[in-house]
């Protein structure tokens, strides 16, 4: 039986819109009844995605920032941070590239140079917890996660060179053809999924999750029923237990219902 349903958000569970079926209110009330914890597990910001789903956010569990923040409705059950001395280096690294510009995730909030004020658009899609500031020096936080956002939309031209830079206890993952994010390296959805179910004491036998990008990769490693998009990068699709519909089919939803049917 499924105790634990998570899904990825951007390309996942909302489509082209941002946007997701309001049955999906009905269908968590299902699980509710059935005991089916249900995450979020996303690269966006916790505040962010707890914004997203009032009322219900209390009910639910969030893996925010790739893994990096892990909480059940508003209280914080893990936080992993980058060292101070490694954002030090991480900030030098990045302000050599002149296509991109970084946005520091932090406990608080997110930060962002006052000289790219022009892209808040962008940036309200995936934080509701932001300041744009004269200077990282002025920030007074615990840096989970740095995103970094390619202007020319080619992010995969510069992952390399950037890589190639990191200190040894970071990595680099992508999360689409613009962002890309820099945190731990022993940090990842998977970590955090794998973190819920010694918590609970669920196996991955009793899980499912949705995903479409390569921050989704290790998640659906720790469960059973790992679903790709028909959408998603095809080293997902490769190591899904089943490639389902796009995202803007609300494929997630279906395949829930299905689920709950089911009873596997």
């Amino acid at each position: 039986m499924i105790k634990l349903i998570a899904t990825d958000m951007d390309g996942t569970f909302l489509d082209s819109q941002k946007n997701f079926d309001k049955e999906f209110i009905d269908l968590f009330y299902k699980m509710k009844e059935k005991k089916i914890k249900f995450v979020i597990a996303s690269g966006n910001q916790y505040y962010r995605l707890y914004q997203k789903f009032l009322p219900l956010s209390e009910q639910m569990y969030f893996i925010a920032e790739n893994g990096s923040y892990i909480a059940q409705g508003a209280t914080e059950l893990c936080c992993d941070i980058i060292q101070p001395k490694t954002v030090e280096k991480l900030k030098y690294i990045l302000s050599k590239e002149s296509r991109i510009f970084v946005v520091l995730c932090g406990k608080k909030g997110a930060y962002i140079l006052k000289d790219y004020f022009a892209y808040r658009q962008e940036i309200k899609k995936y934080y509701c917890a932001y300041a744009f500031i004269n200077s990282f020096d002025e920030i007074d936080d615990d840096i989970m996660k740095i995103a970094i956002y390619d202007m020319e939309h080619h992010i995969e031209q510069i992952i390399e060179p950037i890589q190639k830079q990191l200190p040894d206890d970071v990595k680099v993952v992508t999360s689409g053809n613009e962002w890309m994010d820099i945190q731990n390296k022993n940090i990842n959805k998977g970590v955090a999924i794998k973190y819920l179910q010694l918590l609970y004491k669920i196996t991955s036998q009793e899980c499912a999750a949705f995903g479409d990008q390569m921050n989704d990769y290790e998640m659906l490693q720790e469960v059973k029923y790992a679903f790709a998009m028909s959408n998603a990068v095809k080293p997902i699709q490769d190591i899904a237990y089943e490639v389902i519909g796009s995202h803007d089919e609300q494929s997630v939803i279906a395949k829930i219902k299905e689920l709950l049917n089911e009873e596997l």
